[in-house]
């Protein structure tokens, strides 16, 4: 795939369909946009039934393949898919070890299987549209969704036979079998609709629609067939993660026989419900969270049921933190339970060792809760080792077959994320297996971020929030700031490489400090990673005390004498887009220069229904719903804006960025904007990534830098006209 080089352009030019701009300035490190596009991202570890390799999905820019590794050797790629012409990309959907030298994997709607030994993927004749599969415990017989129905069959599809006849309108979304094998539950999705919104400027050429759907249910019926029984109240059943088959509907084991774990929230989200449901459709709860604003743990609280089917981890922020904690699956009273850990910490991601007696989760440390570390704790004994204690981010640890090792993903200011392994033990000596970074990228040029807290505008509470200086950094004289917002409201930032779906915004974080940025990244109120009152803070006053957490920030850095006031930029993904609507729009001139990228303009649109954070429904409260939604007030607009958003975002509908150009246009207010066909919410594809991100730079150069901006684009004219 060639890289984009964007030639020069005007930083006047509205830039819908345009090239992308140049880079305002050479980079001044080893850093640079192309490499940072072409940083890949390992998920979905997992080891091999004799317990001496981890399999992984290593994606590069869109094209995603199967890898193994060992301790001390180098990553070995199973597959080598080209990516579809059509969509520049390469995905594949799901895989599971079979043997211990055998993969099995779906890809665009096919079942495959891949030897490691020969490394020469193959597809199974007979499971052509294959969208959901797991494997029988007997490692003989294959369960899965074709054609929108259940079949069985086994790995040589010889005997195939169809379980279910659902109707065509609805979906299965999970599929788990009972550690006998001889039950399925399964979740389907209700009916959807695609509804046209309503858009009147957009006209009636190009359409964009909303897409509707009913609550689903959870079913259980034999895997011998027969009819199916669906379970009330299961629309909800996602169990958090963790279960066979790669879903939520998991499997646990009563005295009386085989039973499945229910995971409930209702929909304000308030109300969190573990239950258990028989085979004849009883149910009773085991464990019930209640909070007047919204059950608030999200960072990774799995329900994990352990592999005997005796127990039951979870997450709960009962003492005011998000920690770990596990109930026999037959409890009667709430009491049974046991809280595994104790402190001002965050824990999430547990897993069960193989014997059912240890749990492994990530936590931080009391009064660091920018870190994450990874623990084990003995059940019965409740003793709790520090497994992995080397700073970073240490997360998702899951055992090997024989209990005495982990694998687990981890990242820090050296390195993206990245697969490890460690003995299951305290102190262990941890063993990195993957390098996702390009060798170019210098390790010395990287900037640790520095945690901090600064006064709200809002009410002066302190805000968590990291400072990057680059040590190459006059701090003499005095620099231009960006604040970067993060997305999802209830994230956080790290210190070290995020994790998840912003750690291309945290690569271009590192970018901006090398050329010369003091940057500020916020925890604004809301953020699942600190303390229940802090993550339920907004409640009730969306755009509002967060919007001040964010404000302040901007404050803050006046006060550094290495930064100059009038020199402050901001962006932000996703909510953080929407945060820097709303902020642009309480503070008109707080800013220098904005950049949104998929932000929520207009509750309205966004939340057909109820909305979480605003405590209901319009009609609820009218003026909180019309305050929040930063579309209504585009008339404050005074700064520069640009907009970034993919056509493909089903996280922010591409209706939202519509509905604010629109109004932006009808108001005579000058903005920038760029599309990207079929682009997901989070940028994926390198072309995609280096066009934004020198849009970005040039940007925010261009209004932030002006005395150099002009300079280096004059110059690279030049030099482009020889």
């Amino acid at each position: 795939m060639q890289s984009l080089k964007p030639p020069a352009l005007s930083l006047l030019a509205v830039l819908l369909g345009s090239p992308a701009m140049l880079s305002a300035q050479a980079p001044r490190g080893s850093l640079t946009i192309d490499r940072i596009s072409e940083i890949k991202y390992p998920t979905d570890h997992a080891w091999s039934p004799d317990g001496k390799t981890v399999a992984f999905l290593w994606d590069a820019a869109g094209k995603q393949d199967i890898y193994t590794v060992d301790a001390g050797a180098a990553p070995v790629a199973l597959t080598n898919f080209p990516v579809s012409p059509e969509t520049l990309r390469s995905d594949l959907t799901r895989y599971e070890w079979i043997t211990a030298e055998q993969v099995l994997f779906v890809k665009d709607g096919t079942l495959w299987t891949v030897n490691t030994a020969t490394r020469t993927p193959r597809h199974l004749p007979g499971f052509e549209g294959v969208s959901v599969f797991t494997i029988l415990h007997d490692k003989k017989q294959i369960v899965y969704v074709q054609k929108g129905q259940i079949w069985i069959n086994t790995l040589d599809g010889k005997t195939g036979r169809q379980l279910t006849h659902l109707p065509a309108d609805q979906r299965v979304g999970a599929i788990s079998v009972s550690q006998d094998d001889l039950h399925l539950a399964f979740s389907v999705s209700g009916p959807s609709e695609d509804v046209a919104a309503n858009i009147p400027f957009n006209g009636d050429r190009v359409r964009v629609y909303r897409t509707t759907q009913t609550s689903g249910y959870t079913a259980l019926m034999s895997i011998y067939g027969g009819e199916h029984v669906v379970l009330q109240g299961g629309g909800g059943a996602a169990g958090g993660g963790g279960g066979r088959g790669g879903g939520g509907v998991q499997w646990v084991v009563l005295p009386s026989g085989p039973a499945v774990l229910q995971q409930e929230t209702s929909p304000d989200r308030k109300t969190r419900e573990i239950k258990i449901t028989s085979l004849r459709g009883e149910s009773h709860v085991i464990w019930k969270d209640y909070d007047p604003a919204w059950w608030s743990p999200s960072n990774s609280p799995k329900t994990v049921v352990s592999p005997d089917g005796k127990w039951v981890a979870f997450v709960c922020d009962r003492t005011g933190w998000p920690l770990v904690y596990a109930i026999p699956t037959d409890a009667t009273s709430e009491s049974q339970a046991k809280q595994l850990s104790s402190g001002k910490k965050i824990e999430g991601f547990p897993a069960w060792s193989p014997d059912s007696k240890r749990v492994a989760y990530d936590n931080s440390n009391d009064g660091d809760e920018m870190s994450r570390f990874i623990s084990i704790a003995d059940v019965a004994s409740g003793k709790i080792e520090s497994v992995v204690k080397d700073p970073g981010v240490s997360i998702d640890p899951i055992f090997s077959p024989d209990g005495s090792t982990i694998a687990f993903s981890r990242s820090s200011v050296e390195h993206p994320l990245e697969v490890y392994m460690a003995p299951a033990h305290a102190n262990a000596k941890i063993i990195r297996l993957t390098s996702s970074m390009p060798a170019e990228i210098r390790v010395a040029d990287l900037t640790p971020p520095k945690p901090i807290y600064y006064p709200s505008r809002a009410d002066k509470k302190p805000v968590p929030a990291t400072l990057w200086i680059n040590k190459n950094l006059d701090l003499t004289k005095k620099h231009p700031a960006i604040i970067w917002v993060h997305g999802s409201g209830d994230g956080q930032n790290y210190l070290g490489w995020q994790p998840g779906s912003w750690r291309m915004y945290y690569a271009m974080d590192q970018y901006f400090a090398q050329q010369g940025y003091v940057i500020l990244t916020v925890d604004y109120r809301g953020n699942s990673g600190y303390s229940r009152d802090w993550a339920t803070g907004s409640y009730g006053d969306a755009g509002g005390s967060e919007t001040g957490d964010v404000n302040g920030g901007a404050d803050y850095l006046k006060s550094l004498p290495y930064v100059d006031g009038d020199k402050i930029g901001v962006w932000g993904l996703s909510y953080g887009g929407y945060m820097v609507l709303q902020s642009l729009v309480v503070d008109p001139t707080l800013f220098n220069c904005a950049i949104d990228v998929a932000g929520v303009g207009d509750w309205y649109t966004y939340n057909v229904g109820v909305s979480t954070r605003l405590g209901g429904n319009p009609s609820s409260n009218p003026e909180l719903w019309d305050r929040s939604s930063p579309v209504r007030h585009l008339d404050k607009l005074s700064r520069p804006l640009l907009i970034l958003q993919g056509t493909a975002d089903i996280n922010v509908p591409f209706w939202e960025t519509l509905k604010v150009v629109d109004t932006l246009e009808k108001l005579h207010k000058p903005f920038d904007l760029m599309i990207y066909p079929g682009e997901p919410h989070w940028f994926r594809r390198s072309y995609v990534l280096q066009d934004a991100w020198h849009r970005s730079e040039a940007f925010f150069n261009s209004h932030l830098m002006p005395g150099e901006t002009a300079a280096a684009i004059s110059e690279n004219a030049t030099h482009q006209g020889k």
